[in-house]
């Protein structure tokens, strides 16, 4: 019962923190998911085979951009298991709603979205204003990600999958091509002075071709904190395809946003390093909190201006949110989060604390992960700890 105590503390920090709103750009799709029985990815080509098979072997996140050809391709042979709000803003409207946040989605005016988010309060721009979901009625087609969750000890290429993990093959024009919804910018220009908190993620799918525009989100969210100096702005990495774009982001984006988060191969990407204690040194370079969140533990590294206490307790409460979403495969409500007997945190991650500690010092904000051995799906849960993280900071 130590652990359920603990973490506890962040549901308490949560209950006084949470905002009443938040912005959500700039990614927003549909996840096709697929479950695929052992074996039944060895025939897959495609020209996907490469980075299936790395996927596999590594246990670590691969996504990869695909041609409407290929995602078609993919659909037709394996076929799909279950539909859901996808992309780093869309999850984090759905976490947020969920938890009582009217959330301003930045997505495509499409009824689908009506479909995946039900009653929940999240606001979505199209011509005639800022819309419920349930009330669009646009036609436009929402960009798809096939999500093949691979569980760990299954067996595929011959190979057995060390850890639960996922590969993202994604059709995604609007995100590769960064398309900003002008109707939905032009309404949140005149409400961003009454919002608290934005989460900004979706840069890693911009292609090589696109990557300057890059510079007008960043400039859009530099005009935000003109008009609203106390908004708190996150942002989630994601896998990079194009080093231009991720240069782009490091130039333009990073040094503007409150706190940013990746995983231990999304930090490899941005600082270069291979050792955990170098990359993280050279990120607090880059962005003024990095928060690393992986399957074992989270971290922060506090400003000296900051409270650490309170970042533990948004560190706890993203992986409470995160655990809860791994048994259940939705993200919870509040009432639903209060029921909520977590498992027993990961037992080996206070080894990488004192490692960590020892280099970085004592701004080190450290939070083991919750233990979800069996989770109902890999997808959306650190976009989940992100949400609860960035929403209580």
């Amino acid at each position: 019962m130590a652990s359920l105590r603990y973490y506890r503390c962040g549901l308490r920090h949560a209950r006084g923190y949470l905002p009443p709103s938040v912005v959500c750009c700039f990614n927003t799709n549909l996840d096709l998911i697929k479950r695929p029985a052992q074996g039944e990815l060895d025939g897959i080509e495609l020209g996907l085979r490469e980075e299936l098979e790395r996927c596999v072997r590594t246990g670590e996140q691969v996504e990869v951009p695909v041609s409407r050809r290929t995602l078609e391709a993919l659909i037709r042979e394996l076929g799909y298991d279950a539909t859901a709000v996808g992309g780093q803003a869309g999850q984090m409207a759905l976490t947020a709603s969920r938890l009582g946040v009217r959330s301003y989605l930045h997505a495509e005016p499409s009824r689908r979205l009506g479909e995946l988010f039900g009653e929940l309060e999240v606001l979505v721009g199209c011509e005639q204003g800022l819309l419920l979901a349930r009330e669009v009625e646009g036609d436009a087609e929402l960009p798809v990600h096939y999500v093949i969750e691979l569980r760990r000890g299954d067996v595929h290429f011959g190979t057995r999958v060390p850890e639960h993990t996922r590969f993202i093959a994604s059709h995604d024009a609007p995100a590769f091509r960064l398309e900003l919804n002008d109707d939905y910018l032009a309404r949140i220009s005149e409400l961003v002075e009454r919002i608290p908190r934005a989460f900004v993620s979706g840069f890693h799918l911009v292609d090589g071709r696109h990557a300057s525009r890059i510079r007008k989100a960043a400039k859009l969210i530099e005009e935000w904190r003109e008009v609203n100096p106390l908004l708190y702005v996150h942002t989630e990495m994601g896998q990079f395809s194009s080093r231009r774009a991720l240069e782009e982001f490091a130039k333009h984006v990073l040094p503007l946003v409150d706190s940013a988060g990746f995983n231990e191969v999304e930090l490899r990407q941005l600082t270069g390093a291979e050792e955990l204690e170098e990359g993280l040194l050279a990120a607090s370079q880059e962005v003024e909190r990095p928060v690393l969140h992986t399957a074992e533990y989270a971290l922060c590294l506090a400003t000296p201006q900051d409270h650490p206490k309170q970042l533990r307790a948004a560190l706890q409460f993203g992986t409470l949110l995160a655990c809860y979403r791994a048994v259940h495969g939705v993200p919870p409500t509040l009432r639903e989060l209060e029921r909520f007997t977590p498992p027993k945190p990961h037992a080996g991650a206070l080894g990488v604390y004192r490692r960590v500690k020892r280099v970085l010092g004592d701004g080190v904000c450290f939070v083991p992960a919750l233990l979800s051995q069996e989770p109902r799906y890999t997808v959306g849960l650190g976009d989940t700890f992100a949400a609860g993280f960035a929403l209580v900071a």
